[in-house]
C-alpha cells in the first residue's frame, strides 16, 4: 500500500475520505438509474430484453474479473493512481456511452465503464485503512461504505426516473461522466501525496498467467451462475461453463502458491479473522440477494402493487443502513466486530423469518417493519465486518485484501439471486410447468400466485438458516489462528 505505517494519520484525512464517498456514490447509484432507464434504452436503440440482459452481463463480468488485478495494482504502484486512472477511464466510458448509436456500442462503453469502475471500487476500503487509525477506522468506513452506499442505492432510481423523464436516458450517462470528473479533480487535490507512492513496485512484478486464469475462472462461474438463474441447471452450457470455472481457479490456486509474487498472496487466508469474516459477508450477500430479487414480485404479484409503491416499500431496508451505519462504524471501534457481526446477522435472520410469514393481504406497517428490520441487521454486521477484514490485514496487502472483499460481495450477490430463482421455479414448475420469474406479471393466475408464494417462503427460510450460520460462523474461535500480526 502506498500510505507509510507512520503512527501519524494524514491531518486531512476526512477530507480525503470525500474520494472514497464520492466513488462509492457514483458507482451505486449508477445501476439504480441504469436500471429505470433500460426500457426507454431498449425501445431507442430498436433492441429487446436481451439487449438488458447484456447491459448488466458484461458489467457483472467485467468487475469481478478485474478487482483482484486492480487491487494488486494498488499494492504495487499506489492507490492514488488508481483512483485517478478509474475516474477518468470511468468518466470517458459514461460520455461515450451516452453518446451510444446502437446497443453494440453501449454494451462495449458499458463494458469499459465497468473497467473503471473496478478500478476505483476495488481500492475504496484500502484507501480508508490506510489513511485512518484503527480508533477511527469505523466510522469512516461508516460513512463512505455504508451510508453512502445506501444512498445511492436509494437516491440512484429515483434519480434515474427524473433525468429519464426530463431530459432522456442519456443524461443519466452524461451525469456520471461529469461526477466521475469531479472525483478525479478530488482525488488530484484531497489525496495525500503518499498515496501515489509505493515502495514495492520496482521489486515485486505484475502476475500476468495469474491474471488471465482468475478472469477466466470467475467470468466462467459467474456466467453459468447467471444461466442457471434462467432455470436452465440441465443445459450443458451451464455445467460445461462451470467446469470450466472450477478448472481456471483450481489452476489459478495451484499457480500462486509456486510463483514467486502471486497476483494474490494467499498467505492471507492464514488470518483467520479474514478468512471467517469474509466467509460471513459471503453469506450477508446471499440472504440480501435472496430479499432483494424476490420482494419486489412479492408486493407487486401478491400485494398488487404498482412499480411507484412497491419501489417506496422496499427503502425502509437502505434507509436503515444509511442511518446506522456510522454508529456501527463507531461501535466496532470499541467492542468486538466478531460480536456485532454475529449480531447483525442474527438481526437478518430474524427479519427475513419474519418476511416470509408475509400474506397476500399483508399491511405496508408490517412490509415496512420487515425490511427495516432487514436493514438494521445488515447495518450492524456491514461496517463491524468491513473494519474487521481490513483491519487484519498487513498494510501492503490492503489493495488486493479490499479487492477480495468486492470479488466476495459479487459472488454473493449471484449465488443468491441463483437460489432464490432455482427455489421459485421449482415451486412453479410444479405446478404450472412454467419455470421463470420473468413470466410473472400482475394478472397471474391463482396456481400461479400459489406457487410463487411457495417458492417465496421457502427462499426465505433458506435465506434465514443462512443468515443464521453466519452466525456461528462469525463466533468461531480465532485467537492465535492470523498468519501476520494485525496491523503489521
Amino acid at each position: 500500500m502506498a500510505i507509510p505505517t507512520s503512527p501519524s494519520p494524514p491531518r486531512n484525512r476526512w477530507w480525503s475520505l470525500l474520494v472514497a464517498a464520492l466513488a462509492t456514490l457514483i458507482v451505486t447509484a449508477d445501476s439504480g438509474q441504469l436500471s429505470i432507464a433500460l426500457p426507454l434504452i431498449v425501445r431507442d436503440l430498436r433492441s429487446d430484453l436481451t439487449l438488458a440482459s447484456w447491459i448488466a452481463l458484461a458489467y457483472a463480468l467485467i468487475t469481478a474479473s478485474l478487482y483482484l488485478p486492480c487491487g494488486r495494482l494498488s499494492d504495487l504502484f499506489g492507490v492514488g493512481k488508481l483512483f485517478l486512472t478509474g475516474f477518468v477511464l470511468y468518466s470517458a466510458s459514461s460520455f461515450a456511452a451516452g453518446s451510444a448509436q446502437s446497443a453494440g456500442q453501449l454494451i462495449c462503453f458499458r463494458a469499459l465503464q465497468a473497467a473503471g469502475s473496478a478500478l476505483i471500487m476495488a481500492n475504496n476500503f484500502a484507501l480508508i485503512t490506510a489513511l485512518f487509525p484503527p480508533e477511527e477506522r469505523g466510522r469512516a468506513m461508516g460513512l463512505a461504505g455504508g451510508t453512502v452506499s445506501a444512498l445511492g442505492y436509494t437516491l440512484g432510481p429515483v434519480l434515474g426516473g427524473l433525468l429519464t423523464y426530463s431530459l432522456g436516458w442519456r443524461s443519466n450517462f452524461y451525469l456520471s461522466g461529469f461526477l466521475a470528473l469531479v472525483g478525479f479533480a478530488a482525488a488530484r487535490l484531497l489525496l495525500p501525496a503518499e498515496s501515489f507512492k509505493s515502495h514495492w513496485a520496482q521489486k515485486e512484478p505484475f502476475d500476468y498467467t495469474g491474471t488471465a486464469a482468475f478472469a477466466t475462472g470467475i467470468s466462467a462461474l459467474l456466467f453459468a451462475l447467471t444461466l442457471a438463474q434462467k432455470s436452465r441447471w440441465l443445459d450443458p452450457v451451464v455445467g460445461v461453463t462451470a467446469l470450466i470455472g472450477v478448472a481456471a481457479l483450481g489452476f489459478f490456486v495451484q499457480w500462486e502458491r509456486r510463483v514467486s509474487f502471486p497476483l494474490l498472496d494467499l498467505k492471507i487466508f492464514r488470518i483467520a479473522d479474514f478468512t471467517i469474516g469474509n466467509t460471513a459477508r459471503g453469506f450477508s450477500f446471499v440472504i440480501m440477494s435472496v430479499s432483494s430479487l424476490l420482494m419486489p414480485f412479492f408486493l407487486q404479484l401478491a400485494m398488487g402493487l404498482d412499480p411507484l409503491h412497491a419501489g417506496f416499500l422496499v427503502a425502509p431496508t437502505p434507509f436503515a443502513m444509511a442511518l446506522l451505519a456510522p454508529m456501527a462504524g463507531w461501535l466496532s471501534e470499541r467492542c468486538a466486530p466478531q460480536l456485532l457481526c454475529a449480531l447483525g446477522l442474527g438481526v437478518n435472520g430474524i427479519a427475513l423469518l419474519f418476511l416470509s410469514f408475509l400474506a397476500p393481504g399483508a399491511g405496508a406497517w408490517q412490509i415496512i417493519f420487515g425490511l427495516a428490520l432487514l436493514g438494521v441487521g445488515m447495518a450492524i454486521f456491514q461496517t463491524p465486518n468491513n473494519n474487521l477484514l481490513m483491519s487484519s490485514l498487513p498494510r501492503h496487502r490492503l489493495g488486493i485484501g479490499s479487492s477480495v472483499l468486492s470479488i466476495v460481495r459479487s459472488l454473493g450477490y449471484s449465488i443468491g439471486a441463483t437460489l432464490a430463482t432455482s427455489i421459485v421455479s421449482f415451486f412453479l414448475l410444479t405446478a404450472t410447468g412454467e419455470t421463470s420469474l420473468q413470466n410473472l406479471d400482475a394478472g397471474a393466475t391463482a396456481p400461479v400466485l400459489a406457487a410463487f408464494i411457495r417458492g417465496y417462503r421457502c427462499a426465505y427460510w433458506s435465506a434465514a438458516g443462512i443468515a443464521f450460520a453466519g452466525v456461528v460462523v462469525s463466533l468461531w474461535p480465532t485467537a492465535g489462528k492470523s498468519g501476520w500480526r494485525r496491523g503489521s
